[in-house]
Parts: structure tokens; sequence; C-alpha cells
């Protein structure tokens, strides 16, 4: 059965419908140390898993990485995966090549590891339409990213970040921008919930730093899809705690009667 249009099904978790979801980040250096967090990730009320993968190795061979996500569904069993290789480009520590990333995605889009598998736009058109088609014919659910730790500019690039991922085949988009202060948090939730207008997918939308909190708590108000809580280390900048992301989640849906 397909999924209503504005939505995008990770494993049993539908994204587009209802209260934005929270999705934890699992990292390790070692395949133990993941499957810990994993553990903690299911315990911490997570509706989702991201796999970092590059917190085991910068590039490591689909092997390895398809290992990683059993030890992923061995500890935190009937969880949603996502997995994710950051690379150096957007801000992780993973080998920025874009011919060694293509390798790796689209292996792991035929292993049956994961659920999801997330790619950056910063690999260039070609790559991301050839990586979305092996994810299409796997069955297996694109997550579209960009992001920015430095000082965007213009946050109209946030917005056609998003629109470039949709059009090449992401069923889900994603952007995150930098905010130094509230004034740039308030201006990229405005740039969020204008391009979440013109989107066909869902879309993420999130500001990092302390001043973008606004971002990861009210997403229901800009219409982000998901946001990522902790339950340990945090993968990027401003990250809140899974169990107060989602109280405040709660309070700020049932408010806006979504």
């Amino acid at each position: 059965m397909s999924d209503a249009l504005g939505t995008a099904r990770i494993g049993e978790v539908v994204l587009g419908e209802g209260m934005p979801k929270i999705c934890v980040p699992v990292m390790g250096r070692t395949i133990g140390d993941i499957a810990q967090a994993a553990a903690r990730a299911k315990a911490a009320q997570a509706d989702l898993i991201e796999l970092r993968i590059d917190s085991l190795a910068p590039m490591p061979d689909v092997q390895t990485a398809a290992e990683a996500c059993r030890a992923v569904r061995e500890a935190a069993p009937g969880m949603a995966l996502l997995f994710t290789l950051r690379t150096r480009r957007d801000g992780g520590a993973g080998d920025p090549d874009a011919q060694a990333y293509e390798t790796l995605l689209t292996g792991m889009t035929q292993s049956g590891a994961c659920d999801a598998i997330d790619c950056e736009l910063s690999v260039g058109r070609d790559a991301f339409m050839r990586i979305a088609e092996h994810a299409e014919n796997a069955g297996v659910t694109l997550v579209g990213s960009s992001h920015e730790f430095g000082e965007i500019g213009d946050m109209q690039r946030a917005a056609d970040w998003l629109m470039q991922q949709q059009e090449l085949g992401a069923k889900v988009c994603k952007a995150a921008v930098m905010a130094r202060t509230h004034t740039q948090a308030l201006e990229a939730a405005l740039m969020f919930a204008r391009a979440k207008e013109k989107l066909t997918i869902p879309m993420i939308g999130i500001a990092m730093g302390q001043a973008g909190a606004i971002t990861r708590i009210g997403g229901a108000c800009m219409g982000s899809c998901l946001t990522f809580g902790t339950a340990g280390e945090a993968s990027a900048p401003g990250q809140i705690e899974a169990k107060t992301l989602r109280m405040a989640l709660e309070i700020v849906h049932g408010a806006i009667g979504k």
C-alpha cells in the first residue's frame, strides 16, 4: 500500500503525519559501543534511530557497515533505522571521496540492513540521482540532506537545497543551518515554513546551535516532520535530550491542534 501524498515511511514510522517524530543518532568507535548507544536510544523512546557510521570509520566497507546495522537491530529490536555516513563535506567525520561514498550507499541499499539511507546533496547531482534510483529499486527510503555549519548568508540557499533534493529523487528532504542568534533561528524557521508550502515530500528543517532550539521543538509550526534528540552523545550542536524533547513536542503539537 502506498503512503499518502506528502508522507514517507521509514520502517513502520510514517513521516509527514501527526506529531514530528524523534530520531536519536547512535555513534561509537566500536560496534559494541554502537550497540550500547542503540539500546539507550530505544530506552529513550526514540521513534527511529540514525546510525552515524562515520563515528566507526571514515569510510567502512559495506560488510562492516551492514554488521553495525545488525548490531543496532539486535540492541534495539523493532526500531526503524536510518543509515548515515556524514562526510567532512557536511560537517561529519566521513571520507568525502564521492566515488567511495556512492559505492557505500548503493551497497547499503542492496544489503537489506537498513530502512533508509541519508544522501548528501553535496555529493553532486548525478551521483545523488544514481543513489536515489538504487534506493527506489531496493525499496529503501532516501533522505536527502544538506548542512551549513558556518555562515549561510541568504537563507534562500537552504530552501533551494530542499527543492533540489526533491527534484533529484529524495523521498524526504533535510536542511540544517547554523543559527548564531535568535533572529537567525527565526529567519530559518520562516524559510522552512515557506519551503514546506512548495514541497510535495516530507521536510526536515533544523537551525543548529543553542539559538536554534525553537526549530527543534517547534517543528509542527513550520512543517518539519522530524527532529533529532540525544540519548548520550550529541551528533550536532543544540540537540536536546530525547525524553525532554518529546514532552516539548507534545505541548506544541497539542497547542496548535494538528
